[in-house]
């Protein structure tokens, strides 16, 4: 006494997830801000920080703000405060183990390429926006918090943080 098994493939939802596949294929989420911009620059240096050298002109103008630097101060150190590559390795591999999961659902037609590439690209931009807003360490120096009125380092305008985006292509 033996069993049968008899397997049969629906040959149209084949073609749809290989279809599905293919529109995938070579597609990417760009993260970031508009290359050449203010925001972009500001991101810049505290991604990676800034060291500074102290000119003639930077210590009048420090003067002039009621904040006269040390004669030994030669250098302005604006530290790093990684936002893009600490968010990323903090908080994006749940955003990047969701949208694993989510590729069945392309590959089945429940969702668009283009529904998972968006999703894909607002939900890392979002985990990126609240790191930032969330990243409090190192401090901003006590000139800076009295010009800005605030000491979250990353916070100011809301610029910056507005300017990042995702771009699917």
């Amino acid at each position: 006494m033996g069993i049968k098994v008899k397997t049969t493939v629906d040959v149209k939802k084949l073609e749809k997830a290989f279809a599905a596949l293919e529109t995938l294929n070579g597609r990417k989420v760009n993260i970031g801000m508009p290359s050449g911009s203010k925001q972009a620059q500001i991101a810049a240096v505290h991604e990676w920080g800034l060291t500074i050298t102290v000119t003639d002109k930077m210590r009048k103008w420090f003067i002039a703000q009621g904040h006269p630097l040390k004669k030994t101060t030669t250098q302005i150190v604006i530290p790093e405060r990684s936002f893009f590559r600490s968010g990323m390795r903090d908080k994006g591999s749940g955003a990047a183990k969701k949208y694993t999961k989510l590729i069945a659902e392309v590959i089945k037609g429940t969702i668009s390429v283009e529904q998972f590439l968006n999703g894909l690209g607002l939900e890392v931009t979002t985990v990126i926006k609240e790191y930032a807003r969330d990243l409090s360490s190192p401090k901003n120096s006590g000139f800076t918090v009295e010009r800005k009125g605030s000491s979250n380092p990353l916070v100011d305008t809301g610029n910056m943080i507005g300017a990042i985006n995702y771009k699917v292509e």
